[in-house]
């Protein structure tokens, strides 16, 4: 019996997108000393912040959802509206 991960939802494809968008890795450097190496990267910093081994558990875990909006979602949202980005 195999177990399967679960699929990736919203916030998923969420982090997928933005950890391949610039704006994001240039946040991402912003608040930490390490710099952000490529979308790998950034979809490493989500994991981190989150506690999770994969984005796909930010739709299924009520705490990395609750750290992805408090640590990631909402500083970035500030962050794109400071420098202009829609």
């Amino acid at each position: 019996m195999t177990t399967q991960r679960p699929k990736g939802g919203e916030l998923a494809k969420l982090a997928g997108m933005w950890s391949n968008e610039q704006p994001f890795r240039d946040w991402v450097e912003s608040i930490q000393a390490n710099p952000c190496h490529g979308a790998e990267g950034a979809a490493a910093f989500i994991r981190a912040v989150c506690g999770v081994d994969s984005r796909a558990q930010l739709d299924h875990d009520a705490a990395a959802r609750a750290k992805f909006d408090h640590h990631i979602r909402k500083p970035y949202a500030r962050y794109r509206a400071s420098v202009g980005c829609v």
